[in-house]
């Protein structure tokens, strides 16, 4: 690697040649190396590496196509890392198949009920916000999702939030499949709770969606804060510490 003396000093690229300064402050420049494309594209010792990177570029489509469904719920929902943590969920859902070949490898409905469990917001929970127990449920035969949380008290129920006066449940449900198009997420909410009434209060929830027999149904359970004023509900804190589980998935 040559090192750079006198007054020149250069960040960037020309040709083979990249320059970049170092820790200590210091200007050196190398030669562009490492495996060609065309090598990793056609050379035998590559090919788990070809296979990899299919499995991987299609682990980020399926996850590109399940932030498009869900979007708007996402704005409010999510911290900065859930694309990351929800391809790592695909990634494996894609390691599961055991129909394809290696390279080969899809995302099937049989194993997307792999997702059960995954935040959206690693900042807040369901078991963090919600002190109560939480029903939910699909039932593919009459195209219903179900949330309930029985008689509760918001003030002991909920997590206070600085500056929060009021917190509202979300149920959404949509049916997911990689290589196809899929019917618009469902999203039902409950009115606006007061989080220091002591209650009872009570949500039910049910949220319609008749989807295709041979797709998997997803689930999503979320709880929010707002702030009213003057009669206006605002979501506190860009959705910082608003949660978003997916609940459950019913596989066809």
């Amino acid at each position: 690697m040559a090192r750079l003396e006198g007054l020149l000093k250069m960040k960037g690229q020309i040709g083979d040649l990249t320059f970049f300064k170092t820790k200590d402050g210091s200007y050196q420049v190398r030669m562009k190396g490492g495996v060609s494309a065309e090598r990793i594209a056609t050379d035998p010792r590559f090919q788990r590496t070809r296979e990899n990177g299919m499995e991987f570029g299609r682990a980020n489509m399926a996850t590109k196509k399940l932030r498009e469904q869900l979007r708007e719920l996402f704005e409010q929902n999510v911290d900065s890392r859930i694309s990351q943590r929800l391809s790592s969920r695909m990634s494996a859902v894609i390691k599961a198949d055991s129909v394809n070949e290696r390279g080969e490898r899809r995302v099937l409905a049989e194993n997307l009920p792999m997702l059960t469990g995954l935040e959206c917001n690693t900042t807040a929970s369901l078991t963090t916000v919600f002190y109560g127990k939480l029903q939910y449920a699909y039932d593919r035969t009459g195209g219903e999702a179900t949330l309930a949380t029985g008689a509760f008290s918001p003030r002991s129920k909920i997590a206070r939030l600085e500056g929060a006066t009021h917190a509202r449940f979300t149920l959404a449900v949509l049916e997911y499949s990689a290589d196809s198009e899929d019917v618009p997420v469902v999203v039902e909410s409950s009115p606006y709770i007061d989080v220091l009434s002591m209650g009872p209060e009570q949500v039910d929830l049910t949220a319609v969606l008749t989807a295709d027999p041979a797709k998997a149904v997803i689930v999503l359970v979320g709880i929010g804060y707002f702030q009213e004023v003057n009669g206006a509900y605002y979501p506190l804190a860009n959705g910082l510490y608003n949660a978003l589980t997916f609940a459950a998935v019913d596989r066809p």
